[in-house]
């Protein structure tokens, strides 16, 4: 999964079943737990470019680019690097356990949907 192209286009809560995540042609790319979390998956495609763009500016400050880049990391799918941000104080702390039950859900094909 490292280096995927996330899907352009755009992403929407579908109207009928706001659980629900529908590309511009109405297919499901994603179901949620909440309609929180459906509205935060419809705009990632939209976020993710956006970073991708802000990553290239160089008046980025250093630990600011090094947050942006875990995170870039993490939506292409690079599991490997998450734990990286441990030796940066300025980074999100992400607490292992429960990055391992997300992980064994998503391997155990057990998304909630």
């Amino acid at each position: 999964m490292i280096g995927t192209k996330i899907s352009a286009g755009m992403w929407r809560v579908d109207p009928m079943n706001h659980l629900r995540v529908i590309d511009q042609f109405g297919r499901t790319v994603a179901t949620a737990e909440s309609e929180a979390d459906a509205s935060l998956l419809a705009t990632a495609p939209d976020m993710y470019e956006l970073l991708e763009g802000v990553e290239k500016d160089d008046a980025l400050p250093h630990g600011l680019w090094e947050e942006l880049q875990l995170i870039l990391r993490r939506a292409r799918g690079d599991v490997g690097l998450i734990f990286s941000c441990i030796g940066h104080p300025r980074l999100r702390q992400i607490w292992t356990q429960d990055w391992l039950r997300f992980i064994g859900r998503l391997w155990n094909g057990s998304s909630g949907t």
